[in-house]
């Protein structure tokens, strides 16, 4: 009698975990069933019980946060780790990104000035954002000196020539044309910078890959009558400018998620200010649907004075619920806050100030990053549990 008491009590306890264990697996996606990343490391986690729901006490309420990091129960990500050939993979088997342009140069007989024509008409196969939503390029020519005296630092760009920006388009067709005044002589020492970017409406332009074209290397420029069509293929560019730690917690009965901004490291905020005093950094947390591309919610930290390393301990939550996870994407930025002086206040009143994104991160299923997808699913995987990591801020 006291066996049959004793495994009776044993399979109510283990029916009460595997419910709260399915309150998420049991979506009907086998994505959210697969195992946890190798990389996971349970560095305080007892070896009893389930990893989702071990002991009826530590089941998620309305107040709880990400706080019960320090109750024995939070995952950590090695920082170590390096991206796998997801990513990769994905990048190297679409096509190449080939910018059509054509270059013209018409001379004068008036003191040797002639006019340099430059036609920028399309850019196929451009390069998709790292999480959901079409891409709204535009391109930028930058005209520079191929070289400088010894004594001169390299200078800013001599012109810089702007196309007007189209909306969702990976095949953008700009049917623009521009035209420099500039002399023969100075033609061989002049290069051609042309730059996509994306504006992205939760942050700022973003680079999305570039070419650099010496007008020297092009044959019969100055003697052709006619308009010569070029062809370049654009490199993606890989512009890192720090990395940023945080952690992420889903609890399924309270149906939150707590997103911890821990800290920041090597920042490089010459991108966007001129000095370090002008450099306040904060983070902004922006969750979006993945269907739709919208903001949801917003959110952000307070920022930090004149400081290229910041540490935040800042947690921001938000209403989720399970059958949104598959489809939420969290956008996380590192913003730099303008701050205005009082005279300057009194002088434009109502003068608005943006204040400038230097990078940002996307976690979610969907994105393109496997690091970002593996952090995601690890989340979903383990209910009430912290599970932090570094990511790199692009």
């Amino acid at each position: 009698e006291e066996e049959r008491r004793r495994r009776r009590r044993e399979n109510k306890i283990q029916d009460k975990l595997n419910e709260d264990s399915l309150k998420l697996a049991d979506y009907g996606n086998s994505w959210k069933k697969d195992s946890v990343p190798s990389y996971v490391s349970y560095d305080t986690v007892s070896s009893m019980g389930s990893l989702i729901g071990r002991m009826p006490e530590h089941r998620d309420s309305t107040y709880s946060s990400m706080s019960e990091a320090t109750d024995n129960r939070s995952l950590s990500i090695k920082s170590g780790l390096t991206e796998e050939s997801g990513h990769s993979q994905v990048i190297q088997n679409s096509p190449p990104t080939v910018l059509t342009l054509s270059l013209q140069y018409i001379a004068s007989e008036d003191n040797g000035t002639g006019k340099l024509v430059i036609y920028v008409k399309d850019v196929k196969d451009l390069p998709p954002r790292d999480y959901i939503g079409g891409l709204e390029p535009y391109l930028v020519v930058q005209v520079v000196r191929i070289s400088w005296p010894l004594h001169r630092r390299a200078g800013p760009p001599l012109h810089l020539l702007r196309t007007r920006t189209l909306r969702h388009s990976f095949n953008p067709f700009f049917d623009q044309k521009f035209t420099i005044d500039v002399k023969r002589s100075d033609l061989k020492e002049w290069c051609l910078k042309l730059i996509a970017y994306d504006q992205d409406k939760y942050t700022s332009s973003t680079e999305l890959c570039d070419a650099t074209l010496a007008l020297r290397d092009i044959k019969n420029l100055t003697s052709s009558k006619e308009a010569l069509t070029l062809t370049c293929n654009l490199t993606k560019t890989n512009r890192e400018v720090g990395d940023l730690l945080f952690g992420v917690s889903y609890l399924p009965t309270a149906q939150r998620l707590s997103v911890s901004i821990i800290k920041a490291t090597n920042l490089k905020y010459l991108e966007i200010v001129d000095t370090i005093a002008e450099f306040n950094p904060y983070v902004r947390v922006v969750q979006l649907n993945g269907s739709t591309g919208r903001s949801v919610k917003r959110k952000k930290t307070g920022f930090k004075n004149a400081t290229e390393c910041p540490e935040f301990n800042e947690t921001l939550t938000f209403d989720l619920n399970p059958n949104q996870l598959e489809t939420t994407i969290i956008l996380i930025l590192i913003c730099s806050r303008l701050v205005t002086m009082d005279s300057e206040e009194d002088v434009l009143p109502n003068k608005r100030t943006k204040d400038k994104c230097l990078g940002k991160v996307a976690i979610g299923s969907h994105v393109i990053g496997k690091r970002q997808r593996d952090h995601w699913l690890s989340v979903i995987q383990n209910p009430r549990r912290v599970i932090s990591l570094w990511h790199t801020l692009k």
